[in-house]
């Protein structure tokens, strides 16, 4: 009787435990990319444009540390992967002026795990990891557009 009333605690309370880490990983990862968003958005209005991007992934563009030296940006993201600042980014046929884009770098690989993804995608934008200002860019990392 124990083992069974055990077995049915544990159907239950898994689906839940796991619907709460991916609730979590979102989390972080949306606030991550709005106060990213806003730092950029802070430097860019009082430098009269974006940083220079095209540093390597976790590195802070230049003349970004003031803005981002009290963040997560050079620590491996919730999903896997490091945040990356790039303009003028060539992404599924179009060319962005500002993203942010989480990639891999060496063995820590971005998630491919779609509905994670997905459900950033449904929170911070339209639903859609197609379309939209958060999308899978090149080669699937997942892109946060700035300014088109």
């Amino acid at each position: 009787m124990v083992v069974l009333i055990i077995g049915i605690l544990a159907a239950v309370s898994v689906p839940a435990l796991m619907k709460s880490r991916l609730n979590a990983r979102s989390s972080v990862v949306m606030n991550d990319l709005r106060v990213y968003a806003g730092a950029f958005q802070a430097y860019a209005q009082e430098h009269g444009d974006w940083p220079p991007g095209g540093g390597a992934p976790g590195t802070f563009p230049a003349g970004m540390e003031g803005y981002l030296s009290q963040t997560n940006w050079s620590r491996l993201t919730p999903i896997g992967g490091y945040y990356q600042f790039a303009t003028q980014s060539p992404q599924l046929g179009g060319r962005y002026a500002a993203v942010i884009v989480i990639a891999t770098v060496g063995s820590d690989q971005v998630t491919s795990d779609s509905i994670q993804l997905s459900d950033i995608d449904r929170k911070l934008d339209d639903g859609n990891l197609n379309t939209g200002n958060f999308f899978l860019g090149y080669r699937n990392y997942p892109v946060f557009v700035l300014e088109h």
